[in-house]
């Protein structure tokens, strides 16, 4: 009889949880432009510009995170989009006026902040709350990267297969297959093609500069001066 009472509270979970999962779902395919099959949207904190968001399949958004797509600088166009396979921690801020895309398989971890803007500051006599949103670049993380927890994205592009340590700020872009950490962010180790392995930047340049890269290969003791 108790194994009875167990499977009747088990069944009767699965189908509230299944039926609110439905409700929530037709909620979202109707309020925002596209949402795909199997994806959640899990309690969110806030969802500004519902018009304005394209979510794919079997995409996850966390707890109480805030997606925002309002074009407050005058855009005639304002996208935010996440592909399919993202997943998006709790707490992330989400903030486009132009264009933000996740591409497809993209994580994110807890308390991510992305945005393709900026408030304006130049007036010393005006609170800076009261002065413009400024346009910055479009933001896209590349398929299958991943954000530690608390990086920042700044109207910046992350290429494919990148890892970006916890804390790191974002200012410029990043290539395909780096692993990028600090205040700003600097690539520390990237994919070498014609090694077919990881290797090391030792000085930590993130566009070269003009300047030699010294790489240190993750596997053996040579050293190649690019």
């Amino acid at each position: 009889m108790l194994m009875g009472n167990k499977f009747l509270v088990y069944y009767f979970n699965r189908s509230a949880h299944l039926f609110i999962r439905i409700i929530f779902s037709f909620k979202w395919r109707v309020l925002l432009r596209s949402f795909g099959k199997k994806s959640q949207i899990i309690s969110p904190l806030s969802l500004d510009g519902k018009e304005n968001m394209i979510i794919g399949n079997r995409v996850y958004v966390g707890y109480k995170t805030w997606l925002a797509a309002l074009p407050l600088t005058g855009e005639k166009e304002c996208i935010l989009e996440l592909q399919d396979g993202v997943t998006v921690g709790h707490f992330n801020h989400i903030y486009a006026t132009k264009k933000i895309v996740l591409e497809r398989d993209v994580l994110t971890a807890d308390k991510v902040y992305i945005s393709d803007n900026l408030h304006g500051y130049e007036d010393i006599n005006l609170p800076i709350k009261q002065q413009p949103i400024i346009q910055h670049r479009e933001v896209v993380i590349g398929e299958g990267s991943w954000l530690g927890e608390n990086v920042c994205v700044l109207g910046a592009k992350i290429g494919k297969h990148c890892v970006i340590g916890a804390n790191s700020v974002v200012t410029k872009d990043i290539p395909d297959y780096c692993v990028a950490v600090g205040v700003p962010a600097k690539v520390i180790r990237s994919y070498d093609s014609s090694l077919n392995m990881w290797v090391n930047i030792k000085n930590g340049l993130q566009n070269g500069g003009g300047k030699k890269i010294i790489r240190i290969c993750a596997e053996s003791y040579y050293v190649f001066v690019a």
